[in-house]
């Protein structure tokens, strides 16, 4: 997926950070249950790693050995970096009494994403109340709220106790239509069909956001489905539960809309909550898991361009959702082979800019821009100086430590801190030397025109 031409030459010899992702089921696996299965993205993350981090990947489904024989603990979440959730079971029920997470697995999980876990959660659409379920439960009740409503933040980012359910009335349907005009309201063949749902991108500043954006351009494309769920965006940020960082409360906001192609409105499909900026795990919330099952993946040619375009949005995920400490690793690498490429090295006597102009298309050709976005500022909010050039300094800083000593004594984050400080202060230079050059402009003016 990435082009791995221009990064064979000085990798670090430093060993790869690793990204460990736990799939956390109650129901899918790898294989089988008529292609509600998660063996091709598992496949496609592993089979596409970038050269700076190394993924592995497990699943652990709840009840395999028993009833709830397999609950999240602290020990258990301490293995990963990610847990993605693809719950399918509704509630609790008099036989099965610990569908839904129970409190210690809430409190784990609020610990381990509060120490920057980072967290996907899926689910579908919702089902009528089962009849021997708690009749106090809403008469709706969407799969996957078993697992996914009691997660900390993320459970509020999904409608669990309410429709669209998967009547043809109340359904969200986003199925593109075949050249064949099959009925759209037919999982076959359009669950199958090599014709993806178009996106609909929020853009700030002309960008989508980094989860959707390719090497050549914005990830448009998605599987689609007849009946998905449903996104939500809270109504109060209690600042216990949504914490703040340095540059304000961060909240989760709808990245990606998708259109019912029977009556052209348009639903939420990817919402993204950047906890990094308050200390906290990432969260990722979806609209349904058809977006990552077999079922929905068969009908894409492998190598072709729809299944390239997820691949890409499956590895921006995992890196995007990668906790701090590891992204901190996967930057030493990074500036560990920026500092000896010859492009780089050709235009670093060129100030701070031009090297990190250079950079920048680099690490987007192998990483992408989440992965360049935290590493042009591995910090809280957005910079006030150029991107450009804080890269290039920071650059200029790595050149400058790896020259004058080995990799084992290479301290990327003090590499950064001198690099932002640098860039920082070249750009206040120029500022100043700007508004020296306005002293007197409007006399100049006054006095040029009488």
């Amino acid at each position: 997926m990435y082009d791995t031409r221009i990064a064979i030459d000085r990798l670090s010899p430093a060993a790869k950070p690793k990204i460990r992702i736990l799939f956390y089921t109650d129901f899918v696996g790898f294989t089988g249950n008529n292609g509600f299965a998660l063996g091709i993205l598992r496949d496609l993350i592993l089979g596409n790693q970038p050269f700076f981090a190394e993924f592995e990947v497990d699943l652990i489904n709840r009840h395999d050995g028993g009833h709830a024989a397999n609950k999240l603990t602290a020990d258990l979440l301490g293995r990963y970096q990610q847990v993605w959730f693809f719950g399918v079971r509704l509630c609790d029920l008099p036989n099965e009494p610990e569908n839904e997470l129970v409190d210690a697995e809430v409190a784990a999980l609020r610990s381990w994403m509060d120490a920057g876990g980072g967290v996907l959660v899926c689910g579908d659409h919702s089902n009528p109340r089962p009849v021997e379920a708690d009749p106090s439960l809403p008469d709706y009740l969407n799969l996957g709220r078993a697992l996914g409503h009691r997660i900390p933040r993320a459970g509020e980012l999904r409608e669990w106790n309410d429709r669209p359910d998967s009547s043809i009335e109340f359904s969200h349907n986003t199925h593109q239509p075949d050249p064949w005009g099959s009925d759209v309201n037919m999982p076959i063949p359009n669950d199958l069909d090599p014709y993806p749902q178009e996106l609909i991108l929020r853009k700030r500043g002309g960008r989508p956001h980094a989860l959707f954006q390719g090497r050549r351009g914005p990830i448009t494309v998605f599987p689609d489905h007849m009946h998905e769920g449903q996104l939500l965006i809270p109504e109060r940020y209690p600042a216990q539960v949504w914490p703040s960082g340095r540059a304000g409360q961060p909240k989760p906001e709808i990245v990606a809309r998708g259109t019912d192609k029977r009556n052209g409105q348009v639903y939420g499909v990817t919402s993204a909550y950047d906890g990094a900026a308050a200390g906290v795990g990432r969260i990722v919330a979806d609209a349904t898991w058809h977006h990552y099952f077999d079922l929905n993946l068969w009908g894409f040619q492998k190598g072709g361009e729809v299944l390239d375009r997820l691949t890409e949005y499956y590895v921006n995920l995992t890196l995007w959702l990668t906790p701090k400490p590891v992204k901190q690793e996967v930057n030493a690498q990074l500036l560990y082979w920026l500092s000896h490429s010859m492009s780089v090295r050709a235009v670093l006597p060129e100030g701070f800019r031009v090297p990190g102009i250079t950079a920048a298309g680099l690490v987007r050709e192998v990483g992408g821009q989440g992965v360049l976005d935290d590493l042009v500022w591995p910090l809280e909010g957005t910079p006030a100086v150029p991107g450009e050039l804080l890269l290039g300094a920071v650059v200029k800083e790595s050149v400058a430590a790896l020259d004058g000593g080995d990799v084992e004594s290479f301290d990327s984050v003090g590499v950064v801190e001198r690099g932002l400080r640098a860039g920082a202060g070249e750009y206040a230079a120029e500022l100043r030397a700007a508004l020296g050059e306005l002293d007197g402009l409007d006399e100049f003016i006054s006095q040029g025109l009488r």
